[in-house]
């Protein structure tokens, strides 16, 4: 995998961008940029750039003369995100799927005996880190377009931010998520990008499904 340098306003995004997917910074909230330069002990040029950063990735919105809040989460908003989001998803499936090599694939699927355990130990938190921490190495490795990568990296932290709600509305999610991760590692070793794209898919309906609900119910 590629390494890259963090720089301290992609620290503070990462910080910023975990609190608002656990829902420690609310819908709507806002960042008051003085204020919270303070609180992280940092300057407000590298805040601002931590913002735009967040902006990119659909948590925050700037608006003129009033400053930074966090998103709100609404029915049209989760409905947009899974439909484009597994659509690229579904595209880097079948792209695995045909064309992974020895070397490519086994780290990925030594990864489903810690799921196995987190969901036997009730651990959701690490099951939804390992979870990303999957999507996250096979982008790296399968995406082979530069603008498929980018855009499901932009789009990750947004994921995060439902996929948690998700959690959070029905513990189920987390044995729908381990049994359709399980088949579509079969799929990708048995190099069969339509039944690898179609788990991808079904997984992003049935949780999308589940962020409906939970946003009806708590009308964010």
């Amino acid at each position: 995998m590629t390494l890259r340098a963090v720089s301290l306003s992609e620290q503070i995004a990462d910080h910023l961008a975990e609190q608002i997917v656990r829902g420690e910074r609310k819908p709507g909230e806002k960042l008051p940029e003085s204020e919270l330069a303070k609180q992280l002990e940092v300057s407000t040029n590298s805040l601002r750039e931590a913002f735009r950063l967040l902006e990119k990735q659909h948590l925050i919105e700037l608006q003129p003369r009033r400053g930074a809040r966090v998103c709100e989460v609404s029915e049209s908003e989760v409905r947009d995100l899974y439909d484009f989001l597994f659509l690229l998803l579904s595209r880097l499936a079948a792209q695995a799927a045909s064309n992974w090599q020895p070397g490519q694939i086994e780290d990925l699927a030594a990864m489903l005996p810690d799921f196995q355990r987190c969901y036997d130990q009730g651990d959701v938190q690490g099951g939804h880190q390992l979870a990303f921490r999957f999507v996250e190495i096979a982008t790296d490795r399968f995406a082979a377009n530069r603008y498929l990568a980018a855009d499901i990296t932009d789009l990750m932290p947004l994921l995060k931010r439902f996929s948690f709600i998700a959690l959070q509305e029905e513990t189920t999610e987390f044995d729908v998520s381990l049994r359709i991760f399980q088949r579509l590692l079969e799929n990708v070793l048995a190099r069969d990008p339509e039944k690898a794209a179609a788990d991808i898919r079904e997984y992003g309906e049935n949780q999308c499904r589940i962020v409906l609900r939970a946003v009806a119910k708590r009308k964010f």
